[in-house]
């Protein structure tokens, strides 16, 4: 497969490919041996390329499976050639393991393969089980390492309906997130150097019958972030197991909205779910 991408600086071709992707692609890069092209010319890594330039390169690799695929209609909401944002369903794993083989990630596979395409799949913003919502998705590695860290490049709000009335509608939650040992949950800190650092901002949209429909937007992207800080603001979010009272056949959490710009097709991308959708989530 083709990468390509233009130059933002004067400088040496492999110094210059470090700032277009991801560490870990470009050890991948290295170890192939890939052929790099300057302008549609074959070029060495070792010299110079000027502002500008077009880089390109092939990469490809044996797309191995450990995972069985299967049929599902995937619901799409967008889509080009790097990129798919679409709706997962509640109760669906983001990535498959051993106790529960299936997920959003085979789901993308699948698809891909029914497509011809290339069998790269990286779901860069992640649900938990029992959060639905909106998911982008790459197609390809490349388009997965221009969107590293995930919680630089892309904007994510949600969607929590959390039990009781909050004192204060809006506001910033900034502090430390590490892992039990004891419990394998996750939980605020002091400890600054086993945690991590953890920040939502949050506001208040609407409330009745006791309960807060609140928006978070995150400015990192920890696990169980949202619901640590529900917790941790004393209003755990509606049906939550882990962390709430749990009571309720389903946990209240929803990815409504994806904002980031894609540098490959350069376009500002934005998808919001519409008003009437969110209306039934809330039902």
């Amino acid at each position: 497969m083709e990468y390509k991408f233009v130059s933002t600086n004067s400088d040496i071709l492999t110094e210059e490919l470090k700032k277009h992707v991801s560490k870990r692609f470009y050890k991948n890069i290295k170890a192939h041996k890939c052929v790099f092209f300057r302008n549609g010319i074959e070029y060495p890594g070792y010299k110079m390329v000027e502002k500008g330039d077009i880089i390109s390169f092939n990469y490809d690799r044996e797309n191995v499976i450990e995972w069985d695929l299967y049929e599902s209609k995937l619901d799409i909401r967008y889509e080009n050639k790097d990129y798919i944002v679409c709706y997962k369903r509640r109760g669906l794993l983001s990535i498959p393991k051993k106790s529960e083989p299936k997920s959003l990630y085979q789901e993308v596979l699948y698809y891909l393969k029914e497509n011809n395409l290339s069998l790269e799949v990286s779901i860069l913003n992640r649900l938990d089980q029992d959060t639905e919502g909106l998911c982008l998705v790459a197609k390809n590695r490349f388009a997965a390492s221009k969107m590293s860290p995930v919680h630089l490049h892309i904007k994510r709000r949600y969607l929590a309906l959390l039990d009781g009335i909050l004192d204060i509608k809006s506001g910033r939650i900034e502090n430390y997130i590490k892992k039990s040992d004891e419990t394998g949950l996750r939980e605020i800190t002091d400890d600054k150097i086993n945690g991590k650092i953890a920040i939502s901002n949050y506001k208040v949209i609407k409330e009745f019958d006791n309960k807060s429909l609140v928006e978070f937007e995150l400015e990192t992207g920890r696990t169980h972030q949202i619901r640590c800080h529900s917790k941790y603001l004393g209003h755990p979010i509606i049906g939550d197991k882990l962390y709430g009272n749990g009571i309720g056949n389903r946990m209240y959490l929803l990815s409504y909205y994806i904002e980031f710009y894609d540098e490959i097709n350069d376009i500002n991308f934005k998808y919001e779910l519409d008003k009437k959708e969110i209306e039934e989530w809330v039902k």
